[in-house]
């Protein structure tokens, strides 16, 4: 079976002492182009907190200050996709403040296996306090690895630009004990064996019987979270359920993630805008739908199949 590749958060101690809306972090998504970055102390004043390799496997792409006046700053990137709350994709990290007896033993080309430890948190480049500056872009690095935005930041630069933490990292309550997200909503890391796959282009019922109005449909490849099970039926989400021997363990190439309806009575239409379809439709509220394409504020959630994206949470 395939292992799933998750990006976890990457110190034992989430402690956000400045999130990416605060402080002298806002110009960096207030300009163009953005990125998002958070300040982690690891849950005290002292230097005890490393950023651990949050992945499979992870490799040095650029080391840049070390023994100058500048800030000592390190990029990683991933060395295959990894799965987000909110993507499937390479990834790049951008660690900055380490001292700069972090790197004597760190070269371009290094590569990590996950949960090595990397950098010891720092107070280099005028730093206040011990702690680690994190920015994370998906894709992988592109040129030097930052670019100064519109605003007069420094951000990061990769194929895809900046994405938020919590788009990026789950929290593994195995590894990470949680103290201070600056409320930042971070997704927790499931137990995997809750984790399944669709396999099928899958009816979603409202109870566990073949016999019971099918509400939704979800494409092959759906990621969903199985709550209960009765007989041979799964539940999704509160009163959905599909039949279990479409659902796998096996990671599949493509993985579409899923959110939740929030209108009333949501119409289901053929095309992007077009015309309105009778036949599982229209949803009703918190029904489970993947997230498949997005087109001008549409999105596809089966074949054939589109709902407008701005009544999805």
């Amino acid at each position: 079976m395939k292992k799933i590749n998750f990006l976890i958060y990457p110190t034992k101690v989430l402690n956000i002492t400045q999130s990416y809306n605060s402080g002298s972090h806002k110009k960096h998504n207030l300009g163009s182009p953005k990125d998002y970055p958070i300040d982690d102390n690891g849950g005290d004043s002292q230097k005890n907190s490393y950023f651990y390799c949050p992945c499979e496997e992870m490799v040095v792409k650029r080391i840049f200050g070390v023994g100058t006046t500048s800030g000592n700053t390190l990029w990683l990137e991933s060395t295959s996709e990894v799965v987000t709350p909110s993507f499937t994709d390479f990834v790049t990290i951008k660690i900055t403040h380490p001292n700069d007896d972090q790197f004597a033993n760190i070269y371009v080309g290094k590569k990590y296996k996950k949960g090595e430890k990397i950098v010891l948190e720092g107070d280099d480049g005028k730093a206040t306090g011990y702690h680690l500056h994190i920015s994370i872009g998906r894709g992988k690095m592109v040129g030097n690895g930052w670019q100064k935005n519109s605003s007069g930041a420094w951000v990061i630069r990769t194929t895809k630009g900046g994405v938020k933490p919590e788009e990026a990292f789950y929290i593994d309550p195995t590894f990470t004990t949680v103290r201070n997200t600056k409320n930042i909503k971070f997704k927790y890391l499931e137990p995997s064996s809750n984790i399944k796959y669709v396999t099928a282009s899958l009816n979603v019922r409202q109870n566990a019987s073949i016999n019971a109005p099918a509400l939704n449909s979800l494409p092959p490849g759906t990621r969903v979270t199985v709550r209960k099970t009765s007989g041979n039926w799964s539940e999704i989400a509160p009163n959905q359920w599909v039949a279990s021997n479409y659902l796998t363990d096996v990671l599949p190439n493509k993985v579409y993630y899923t959110k939740y309806t929030t209108a009333a009575s949501l119409n289901v239409r053929k095309t992007p805008n077009g015309s309105i379809l009778s036949t599982k439709a229209p949803l009703p509220p918190n029904t489970l739908v993947a997230v498949m394409e997005t087109v001008d504020g549409w999105v596809k959630i089966n074949t054939d199949r589109w709902v407008a994206g701005n009544y999805l949470k």
